[in-house]
């Protein structure tokens, strides 16, 4: 027998060596072919909410501001360095419903907004003529019917007497004089409402949802019959209410990730277009119960508006008076034109010094561009959010023991986009404010998902 020389050896050692690491090898890639074919595929995410196109301008009150004095609660705060406001984290898809679709409508002052949650658990804002806001406004034409929104603003400029740009002010008052003619309270709302209902229906291809209906949580049962009653005849096969901030705070805490301990407060800061309202909610046993509540109804985003138009008529009427009288006071169809203009741009150039810090403002008659800063907008502002932040504080206050510990601010309302607001309400409480990128429709949201609580 020949004898294996050292080399030879050493040779089938190799062999074997890259024989036993082949078989290893394939033996793994057979057990993870194995296991990934009994992995079922993670599901695609489609987004639940789409995004909404910009607001179009709508009218401004340019009626004088007289803030009233609002006394500041002896609320015990603190006031740190200010921090930017914390925005809350992305929306989560939540558990679809059985129930059928359902519509959650925010009717504000100035404007409405609605979220439409369809069978299959999406959440839909509504788009009325390419915006997720509808002016709450309405004009009534000389054969009795109603119109609303845009519709109602543009009719104004030719008969301003048969128009009402806030019906849920008028919401005691039983009756509203539009033109030569009396109309229920109820069937004024109704119109605005009836209108969400068309837009609902169309995306539903006519069905007709349930609805939830918001309103301020300092509401007693008067006005919140009406509003049921309005509800039924823009009909609305069922219909719920439900306040605001409660809304507001299911959206935040259930629907957009928001965290807040079980035992402490949450501040509801909702400064809207014509009024403001400030609610310190307790959340136990899974339940929002409102502890206080402070409303100011003569105080929102349109008395910045007003304050900014009062600082333009300073320094024009000084060099016109006469031209400004046509934009104080209107007289003909071409003056009420140059008006409206002028309104709508002051409104666009506050929202636009939230974003950027200037912009320029057109005089319509003067043909004149004026540059204004957000400086000069805060300083305008300043007492009109003063008075927020002290209707908060006195939420606070009313709101005793329970209301210690804040463990979280919620701004909402379109003119909560305002950096001041964010930034005054950080100095009183001591806590960051969460925001949104879309503050108005935050009701709207909470409202939809109400059934789902």
């Amino acid at each position: 027998m020949a004898r294996i020389g050292i080399a030879e050896l050493l040779l089938i050692l190799i062999m074997l060596g890259v024989i036993v690491t082949v078989i290893v090898v394939v033996s793994r890639l057979s057990r993870r072919r194995a296991s990934a074919a009994r992995t079922p595929a993670a599901p695609s995410f489609r987004p639940s909410l789409p995004i909404p196109a910009p607001v179009p301008p709508s009218p401004v009150s340019a009626s004088p501001v007289s803030p009233a004095s609002v006394p500041a609660a002896a609320y015990p705060v603190s006031a740190p360095p200010v921090a930017s406001p914390v925005s809350a984290p992305p929306a989560s898809v939540f558990t679809p419903s059985s129930s059928g679709p359902h519509l959650g409508i925010d009717f504000g002052t100035s404007n409405t907004a609605a979220v439409l949650r369809t069978a299959d658990g999406r959440r839909l804002p509504l788009l009325f003529d390419g915006s997720p806001m509808l002016p709450s406004a309405v004009f009534a034409a000389e054969n009795g019917r109603i119109a609303v929104g845009r519709d109602a603003l543009h009719l104004a400029r030719t008969a301003p007497e048969r128009f009402e740009p806030s019906p849920k002010r008028c919401i005691d008052d039983g009756h509203v004089l539009l033109g030569d003619r009396e109309y229920a309270v109820a069937d004024v709302i109704a119109a605005v409402l009836a209108r969400v209902l068309d837009e609902a229906r169309h995306t539903l291809d006519g069905a007709t949802p349930s609805i939830t209906v918001t309103h301020p949580a300092a509401w007693g049962p008067t006005r919140r019959d009406t509003l049921l009653a309005a509800a039924q005849r823009a009909g609305a096969p069922a219909a719920d209410l439900l306040p605001e901030p409660i809304a507001a705070a299911r959206f935040l805490t259930r629907l957009h990730g928001a965290t807040v301990q079980p035992d402490a407060a949450i501040v509801v800061y909702d400064f809207g277009a014509g009024t403001f309202d400030a609610t310190v909610l307790l959340h136990r046993d899974g339940r929002f119960n409102v502890a206080a509540t402070e409303g100011l109804t003569d105080t929102g985003g349109r008395d910045i508006d007003a304050a900014l138009l009062q600082h333009i008529a300073g320094m024009y009427a000084a060099r016109d008076a006469a031209t400004w009288q046509r934009l104080e006071r209107p007289a003909t169809p071409a003056d009420h034109r140059a008006r409206w203009t002028l309104l709508d741009d002051v409104r666009t150039a506050k929202e636009m010094l939230s974003r950027a810090p200037s912009t320029l403002i057109h005089l319509p008659l003067f043909e004149d561009e004026l540059l204004l800063t957000r400086d000069h907008v805060e300083a305008l502002a300043g007492p009109i959010v003063d008075r927020t932040v002290a209707a908060t504080k006195s939420a606070l206050w009313a709101a005793g023991p329970a209301a210690a510990r804040v463990g979280a601010v919620f701004l909402v309302g379109g003119s909560s986009r305002i950096p001041l607001a964010a930034t005054a309400l950080h100095r009183a409480i001591a806590v960051p404010p969460t925001t949104l990128e879309r503050p108005e429709t935050v009701v709207a949201e909470g409202a939809a998902a109400e059934v789902l609580a």
